[in-house]
Formats: C-alpha cells, structure tokens, sequence
C-alpha cells in the first residue's frame, strides 16, 4: 500500500537514478543507466514543468517508486513515466496512483505511458487498465573504432553554431520544424518553446554540439547533440533532422559522420540515438549504414479510454 508521497528534489537525483537503474538493468541489462542529467531533465519533467513523485510503499522509510506525468500541453497528452523497485510485488498500484494524478489534472487529455520493451511486470500492471502497444522505439548504440572521417559532398557545408546567437538558434528551429513534419505525432512548436526545450537550465544539450548543414548555401539539415550519457563515455544525437527539400542528398549521413568526428575529440568511445521502428523516413537503415545497432528498446501504450469520467 501507498503510504505516503513527496515530491522531489535535486537533493534525491543519485537515489532516483539508483531506483530506475535497479528496474530498468534489472530486466535489460543493455539499458542505459541513468546518468546525473537525465535524472535531472526527468526530475522537472521532459516538456512542461512537471514534479516528480516519490511514493513511499508499505510504511519504509524512503522511496520505492518514482512518478512523472511528463505533460506537454502543445500535444494534450501525458508522456507518463512510472518506475518501481523490483522489490515490490504489486506494480498495479503505483499506475493507478499515476491515473489518478493525472485525471486530477487534465483529465480529458491522453495518455501514452513508456515501457522498458522487456519490462513484462510493469506492461501487465498498464495492460491490467486498457492499455495497449502504440509504438516501439529502439536504443541504438555506435561503438567508435579508428578515427571518423567527416562524409565530404559537393555543395555541401557543415559547421557549428552559435547557439548565443538568436539568429543561429532560429536557423536550427526553422530546419528541425520542417524535417520533423509528417512524422508520427508530430507537432509544430514555437520558436519561444522550442529555445526552452532546448536550452533550458536544465536541458542536457551540448551548446557546442549544434550543427547545420546547408545544400548549395541554403539551410539544409540539422544535428543537435546531448550530454545526456557523457557520464557513460558515450555521446548522444538528439535530433537529426534534413529539410524536405533536401532530402536525397546523403546530408543524413553527413551529419552523422560529423557528429562522429566531434564526439571523438570528446574522448567518447561511441554514440547513441532512438529511432521510432515505425518511421517510414528510411532512418533505421541510415543509422544501421553508419555502425549504430539496437540494443535496448521502450514501448509506447496508449488507452484512448483511461479516464472513466470524462
């Protein structure tokens, strides 16, 4: 039984991690462990502020559970996170205790909770309330050999950004928003909520790790790099992104190969990146071309009735 519940501080990163580490290995043990900066972008939730919630089980002292709704207000949707130490028998109640939470707040939006693919407890306790498969996204991880090569093409540049510089920041929305558009639940932000997310006090980016392509002297391709897993010796491409009207021109893999480079002047002995398996962009096999393998995976689900009452 839940028996009491607090939100979270900095001050609980390393046993928030510590907890989500023991759920998450315990059943993939090729998953990430989670690093002071993803604890730390979780904590204040992904996309708006969001608290996170730590639920106290059967009278312990300290915390066998962790909650965040992860709203996002653009999409109307909850991005639930729910993670319980293996040691408690019942998962069942700390999801209810979400749903509850959440009908609380917007009760009339949707929810797509994420799942560890292996995780079977924590998928039946969200299947035990109508939720089912939505979308499978793999974790695909490049382990660096010899020294990378940069990919040269003609009529193609690439060169970091400023990211101080509104004007440089504005030309990564323009050709992320374009990229981006079609794609499985896409939608469209403002330049004002896209800089936050990106640049926010608590966002992982790597301010250095921007990186436009241009196609014949025009805005062709983006690459944003994070410091989510740099604690692992690993670098991670956050979005990768190429204009519709330059697509075909290999300014993809260009990318790719750059950020490769820079990562390696990092110290970082490989790469990581998540690909939606549904993506009909041709991205899963750019990304195979290149060294990137899938080694871990989350499901999205989805109950289009979770809420009874609204």
């Amino acid at each position: 039984m839940i028996t009491s519940v607090r939100v979270a501080t900095r001050d609980d990163l390393a046993e928030i991690a510590e907890l989500v580490d023991a759920q998450e290995l315990g059943v993939d043990s090729f998953a990430s462990p989670m690093t002071e900066a993803a604890a730390l972008e979780f904590l204040g939730g992904y996309i708006d502020p969001s608290p996170t919630h730590l639920l106290s089980i059967d009278g312990e002292e300290g915390f066998s559970a962790v909650v965040n709704l992860h709203p996002d207000a653009g999409k109307s949707k909850f991005f639930t996170d729910v993670y319980v130490h293996p040691r408690i028998d019942d998962y069942s109640q700390v999801v209810q205790w979400a749903l509850e939470l959440a009908a609380a707040e917007h009760g009339e939006w949707s929810m797509w909770p994420a799942v560890n693919a292996l995780d079977v407890r924590l998928q039946d306790a969200w299947s035990e309330v109508g939720f089912k498969f939505l979308r499978k996204y793999n974790t695909m991880r490049a382990h660096f050999g010899g020294a990378e090569v940069p990919l040269q093409l003609e009529s193609v540049e690439i060169r970091a950004l400023d990211t101080s510089l509104e004007s440089e920041l504005r030309l990564a929305h323009a050709v992320q928003q374009d990229a981006f558009s079609g794609h499985f639940d896409f939608t469209p932000r403002t330049f004002e909520v896209w800089r936050e997310l990106m640049m926010g006090e608590d966002a992982s980016s790597d301010k250095n790790g921007f990186f436009l392509a241009t196609l014949n002297g025009e805005p062709a391709g983006i690459c944003i790099c994070s410091d989510e897993i740099a604690e692992n010796n690993r670098g991670y491409i956050w979005i990768l992104g190429v204009a519709h009207a330059a697509q075909g021109n290999r300014i993809g893999e260009a990318l790719l190969r750059h950020s490769f480079a820079y990562f390696q002047t990092r110290g970082f002995g490989g790469a990581d990146l998540t690909v939606d398996t549904g993506n009909e962009s041709g991205a899963l096999r750019l990304y195979e071309k290149v060294g990137f393998r899938a080694e871990s995976a989350w499901v999205q689900m989805v109950n289009d009735d979770w809420n009874p009452n609204r």
